[in-house]
């Protein structure tokens, strides 16, 4: 079985959500107070034993029962055929179409309808829960809808991983242990055995122990009348001392397991549920990266992703998490990012994978995981421009301003004046705040992209008409900062000559000899001009004496302009002219808002 519609309405923070979870892992990220946990929360509730739950008012929407009543419904597909006799729920089922992820009252496999069953909890101001099969057309004629059976209900309920996993470790009510157990009858009978065992154990030694308590017990009732014979002896009473599942537990040694670190009990439950998911079907992960260190993380997601034998999906997991190391080893497409409306209170969770097939997102969620797990995000053409925007983000955090980190943004390369739009337009389709930075040396293929991005809330920030980042950099950086830019460029050459031989090409009347003799001429326009071509690229020709195509700019790396963006560009700001300050101080308002 698998869930394949979750609708949730007025459950503590969320007004209302409606979404069509998908097989495998459904990763949920989002920013703070989305309803992630929330979500797991409904999804469990709707299992649960009824028993085991209690209800307050802040478990209702806005803390107000009267005018928000709990409705959390769950459809299931994939029935089990049990599951489908006219006996058990077979008359209930409702229709789900797996392509064009509807849901009808009606099962109708010639359309396409596979049976579905809609699992429904609702709780009134009375605080009083109810549980049942929900069908929308049945319950318009009237007719009495049951609710799933208590042995059906632990077949269906999913297994949960939280934050502690200290009652997985034993046999108690609903851990992992007790359903890998084949049956509640047979977990019954081993309870009793190991009472017997407990009893027989104890009364080896009981008379020793008891022996002048049990003689004067004797000689008491002796003087009264009551007539005690010599099998007087203490023995276990089970019930009265509460032998019960939770009462055993595994052990190494004489060590119970609970006592293991944090990391290393939550591995091993996942262990232990990932064993139990060979009959079980959905499970339940809380923050899947507490307490585990990066590679135990990706040895956990490694055994989640893995199918069974017959290459099926194992089991449909559902999880949170807050860590760039889960991220890097998930698909985009197991990604859903979950938003809540600040004013209606309706959360959505949306999928991550590319509405473009053309679209590999899939690189930025390895490169730059982070920028999943902010409001906002910042792309930028590429490397060139992601340095000098974390360099001046250092800069701006020494000088007392907020640093991105705090505000929530993360800068990543879009890859190109192509390719960076469209990073841009997924980002904001996913409800991420978005700035875009790109160069104007070259437009991009798509001429009307930019357009379509501006009307759907992209900030577009664009340097002065046919200028690069290293053509500011070289023409409008005050010249001090440019003699330190040209030798941070020289440094990458093999030799000072050949950078020479490159300037000469390029401006053959000058005729250039020296370093020493061109770092005179940094006040002439045309130097600087040149220099900054010089920047982009490196001149150096493959076998066929072709420009190489491999060759990238000196300052097309992260690490050297961010040093550029801290050092030269940020402490010169206020002394600059011209459209590029003006361009990154718009780019800080922004960041502020």
């Amino acid at each position: 079985m698998r869930i394949v519609r979750v609708e949730i309405d007025n459950f503590r923070g969320i007004k209302r959500l409606d979404w069509q979870p998908r097989p495998g892992i459904n990763c949920l990220i989002g920013s703070g107070d989305s309803g992630k946990t929330t979500i797991l929360d409904a999804i469990e509730l709707v299992f649960a034993s009824r028993n085991g739950v209690m209800f307050d008012d802040a478990d209702f929407y806005d803390v107000d029962p009267k005018k928000n009543p709990i409705s959390i419904t769950v459809t299931l597909a994939d029935i089990p055929s049990e599951f489908l006799r006219n006996d058990r729920y077979g008359n209930y089922t409702r229709g789900w179409h797996g392509e064009t992820q509807t849901l009808e009252d009606e099962p109708d496999e010639a359309r396409g309808f596979q049976p579905a069953l809609s699992v429904r909890l609702t709780v009134d101001q009375t605080l009083e829960a109810e549980w049942g099969i929900f069908n929308r057309r049945l319950e318009k004629e009237g007719k009495r809808l049951p609710s799933l059976s208590y042995n059906d209900r632990q077949e269906v309920m999913p297994s949960r991983l939280g934050p502690y996993a200290d009652h997985h470790l034993g046999w108690g009510r609903l851990s992992v242990l007790n359903k890998i157990t084949e049956d509640a009858k047979g977990s019954r009978a081993l309870l009793a055995e190991a009472g017997r065992i407990a009893r027989a154990e104890f009364s080896k030694e009981s008379k020793a122990l008891f022996a002048e308590v049990i003689k004067q017990a004797k000689c008491a009732a002796q003087a009264l009348g009551v007539a005690v014979t010599d099998d007087l002896q203490a023995m276990l009473d089970i019930q009265a001392v509460g032998l019960s599942g939770r009462g055993i537990s595994l052990h190494e040694k004489n060590l119970p397991l609970r006592q293991l670190g944090l990391g290393s009990s939550r591995l091993f439950v996942a262990a232990l549920q990932d064993q139990a998911r060979v009959n079980a079907s959905i499970a339940l992960i809380d923050e899947v990266e507490h307490g585990l260190e990066p590679h135990r993380i990706a040895r956990v997601l490694r055994q989640l992703k893995a199918p069974k034998k017959d290459g099926s999906i194992k089991a449909q997991v559902f999880l949170t998490t807050h860590s760039p190391v889960v991220l890097c080893d998930l698909a985009v497409s197991q990604l859903h990012v979950v938003r809540r409306d600040k004013i209606t209170g309706d959360v959505t969770a949306l999928s991550a994978e590319p509405q473009f097939k053309s679209l590999d997102c899939q690189a930025v969620s390895r490169t730059t995981p982070e920028a999943f797990l902010v409001p906002t995000v910042l792309v930028c053409e590429g490397k060139t421009e992601v340095g000098l925007m974390r360099g001046l983000d250092h800069y701006w955090s020494d000088t007392g301003k907020s640093p991105f980190a705090t505000l929530g943004i993360v800068a990543v390369s879009g890859g190109g004046v192509d390719r960076a739009p469209m990073v841009a337009g997924y980002f904001r389709s996913l409800g991420y705040r978005v700035g875009l930075l790109l160069d104007t040396d070259r437009e991009p293929d798509d001429k009307t992209i930019l357009a379509e991005l501006r009307t759907a809330g992209v900030s577009i920030f664009r340097w002065k008409d046919k200028h690069a980042t290293e053509d500011h950099l070289f023409r409008d950086l005050p010249t001090p900062a440019v003699k330190k830019l040209l030798k941070s460029m020289i440094s990458f050459e093999a030799e000072e000559q050949s950078f020479i031989d490159r300037f000469n090409r390029r401006l053959p009347e000058r005729k250039i000899k020296s370093v020493g003799e061109l770092e005179q001429l940094l006040d002439d326009a045309k130097v600087r001009e040149v220099l900054g071509g010089l920047a982009k690229v490196r001149d150096k020709l493959d076998k066929d004496g072709k420009p190489d195509p491999r060759e990238r700019g000196v300052f097309k790396d992260i690490a050297a302009s961010e040093w550029v963006g801290e050092q030269l560009v940020g402490p010169n700001l206020n002394t600059m002219t011209g459209d590029f300050p003006q361009i990154i101080g718009k780019i800080r308002t922004w960041a502020d808002q």
